[in-house]
């Protein structure tokens, strides 16, 4: 079924105890999967969804260790930092900040980045990545400058939830109108970047089939909490079986035909096979990179230069 973007209170929801297996042309032909990315931790009683009148536990554990605090932001650009209140989720102040690389005026592209599960807005500029510091060395080396900006999305995954929460709307209708407007950020949101990782993988997923191209000029993900079986998924991620389908990208490659997308790995990572048979129906082939390493910031660290750099290029055009 197609995506479709709405603001109702009712479309996309983690440890697997042996997936169940689909074949790749099973998950194609019937349009049902599930791309949801998530990183750290949330109450293990939410692992388990009722699917036609029966419990099942989901097949990938996107969890990790949850953030206690914010992460301390290290070195490299300052950060611009602010917050609205957010009808999409739920008249909230949500969080959010920009970095700038440093020795460069005028106006820049942007790249929108979706955090993981349990991390935040600073997450992606905290001493565990630091894709700031990745950023001015980039741009120290002769390229064209561009911005990073980032929003607090919660636990929501980056779509319309039964709580009446939808942090794609979020991001679509409040956060990049506010980045073009904000004087004292200067940017341009006429084309945009995406990023993410784990949960936010999915989100960036999601959210550039929605504004396709040539408003989205390139997304690069990282270790995207895919759900290819129907029956396999967490309640944190969809509230039910019918939102898993409303919210899967199985099935909606072709909105990626004209966007660059770069999706980055580890081989270990208990997301790699879905990963890989998500990216089998994408055409033409995304650039895929993978290596050892599993669902860890140590791996996405590392893969910041090269997603950053393409990211960069493409934004560029």
């Amino acid at each position: 079924m197609p995506l479709r973007r709405t603001a109702s209170s009712h479309p996309a929801a983690d440890h697997p105890s042996g997936p169940a297996r689909v074949s790749r042309r099973a998950v194609l032909t019937s349009g049902l999967g599930l791309t949801a990315l998530g990183l750290a931790g949330c109450a293990a009683d939410d692992d388990t969804v009722t699917v036609e009148n029966r419990r099942v536990e989901s097949a990938a554990d996107d969890l990790l260790p949850s953030e206690t605090s914010a992460a301390p932001v290290t070195d490299g650009p300052p950060l611009i930092t602010g917050s609205f209140d957010s009808t999409h989720m739920g008249g909230r102040p949500t969080r959010w900040a920009v970095a700038r690389p440093t020795g460069v005026t005028g106006t820049l592209p942007v790249v929108v980045v979706l955090h993981a599960l349990t991390t935040n807005e600073h997450t992606i500029f905290s001493s565990q990545l630091g894709i700031q510091k990745v950023l001015q060395t980039y741009v120290d080396a002769g390229n064209a400058p561009f911005a990073i900006a980032a929003v607090d999305g919660a636990a929501n995954y980056w779509h319309a939830r039964a709580d009446g929460t939808d942090g794609g709307a979020m991001v679509l209708d409040e956060f990049i109108p506010m980045l073009g407007s904000n004087p004292d950020l200067d940017l341009s949101v006429e084309r945009i970047g995406l990023f993410g990782w784990s949960m936010g993988g999915y989100g960036a997923l999601r959210l550039g089939a929605l504004l396709g191209a040539p408003r989205v000029t390139a997304i690069a993900v990282s270790s995207p909490a895919l759900w290819a079986d129907p029956r396999n998924f967490p309640a944190r991620a969809f509230d039910g079986f019918d939102d898993y389908q409303r919210n899967s990208l199985f099935g909606q490659q072709d909105a990626f035909r004209r966007i660059p997308l770069m999706i980055s790995i580890g081989s270990s990572d208990q997301f790699f096979t879905y990963t890989r048979q998500w990216v089998a129906g994408v055409h033409p082939p995304p650039v895929f990179s993978t290596g050892p390493g599993g669902h860890t910031n140590r791996y996405w660290r590392g893969v910041l230069p090269d997603q950053v750099e393409f990211l960069g290029r493409n934004l560029a055009r």
